[in-house]
């Protein structure tokens, strides 16, 4: 039997948490064993009949570790915490913390505190999957397990997300929420409620955060910056890519490249494809020198940015044309 760890995520984001476990299981052989709510492939997931608070509670002590997956969908939402929080007061049970549409720096502690993976980015994913398979004693072979991270962070950047429009069965107050949580729950993981990790003030829900032991922030990645994809037939938004100090324009534009793979071929910067910014509407006109510019120097924190489809090549006729008004190029 493979290794366990537990998926703690919302289950409107259960095809993110399908294409992650299918990559994981095929980069390990099926050396790691997933468990979340809501699989439904080979008897996993909670079955009908299940006592589901039970079953939740038995998967999580057995796991060496919690993968917090938040997302736009998730991110206010209780369950994501308690899970992690149970994982977090057991002694041998690791949270990480993985994300899609969202900033990192938008993520509260006491889950902001760890280091968060954007599962659209390729590094980032090379880098989490690291990290889970070296928790495992597995060793991490990143050329073997390039082309299943190519697919993942390409079929990640597919999903969008909606405003979640709100419903009676959403309306469940945090109280209620506790409630349940205590009535159900095993007298051992009481103490996990009674360290004040959680408090209620008036219907808000308040984590202390000084029982969490996060890993430290990596020190190379100083901020996130958001990209947005609007090709014909493929639009996204809130993709987001971490900007580390050691990047070069050509580090982030192979990034990128790989959520918009199946729209343009590899190297193809400016015969394909271009990044706008979207503030002042300029392109990010680099070829040559690509890997000697810091990306640190043109994608700033805060700054937002736009992948277009170009029409035709680039030519350096068309900065002049777009500098006096002409916005089609």
């Amino acid at each position: 039997m493979g290794h366990k760890f537990f998926i703690s995520h919302y289950r409107g984001d259960s095809a993110i948490a399908e294409l992650f476990s299918n990559a994981l299981g095929r980069i390990t052989l099926g050396q790691i064993n997933p468990w979340f709510s809501s699989d439904a492939i080979g008897g996993g997931g909670l079955q009908p009949g299940d006592m589901w608070f039970n079953q939740i509670l038995s998967k999580i002590t057995q796991s060496k570790a919690v993968v917090s997956l938040l997302t736009p969908n998730s991110i206010n939402r209780p369950w994501i915490y308690f899970e992690s929080g149970i994982g977090q007061a057991l002694d041998n049970c690791e949270i990480i913390v993985i994300c899609i549409g969202l900033n990192k720096s938008d993520i509260l502690p006491p889950l902001g505190l760890y280091q968060c993976y954007q599962l659209n980015d390729y590094r980032s994913v090379v880098e989490f999957f690291s990290k889970l398979l070296t928790l495992f004693e597995i060793k991490f072979d990143e050329e073997m397990s390039k082309v299943v991270i190519e697919g993942i962070v390409t079929e990640i950047s597919k999903i969008t997300f909606a405003q979640e429009k709100k419903t009676n069965e959403n309306q469940e107050t945090i109280q209620q929420l506790i409630e349940n949580f205590k009535s159900h729950i095993d007298k051992r993981f009481l103490e996990v409620l009674e360290k004040n990790q959680y408090s209620i003030v008036g219907n808000n829900l308040n984590i202390s955060i000084e029982d969490f032991k996060p890993q430290p922030v990596q020190e190379d990645i100083v901020y996130s910056v958001q990209f947005d994809v609007d090709f014909p037939g493929f639009k996204n938004k809130n993709l987001f890519l971490d900007i580390r100090s050691s990047d070069s324009f050509q580090t982030l534009t192979n990034s990128l490249y790989f959520m918009i793979s199946e729209h343009v071929g590899p190297f193809k910067y400016l015969e394909k494809w271009v990044i706008v910014d979207q503030r002042t509407n300029r392109h990010v006109i680099i070829r040559e020198i690509a890997d000697e510019i810091p990306a640190t120097s043109i994608f700033k924190p805060n700054s937002k940015w736009t992948i277009i489809k170009l029409k035709t090549p680039y030519c350096a006729t068309d900065s002049g044309k777009r500098m006096f008004g002409d916005l089609s190029i």
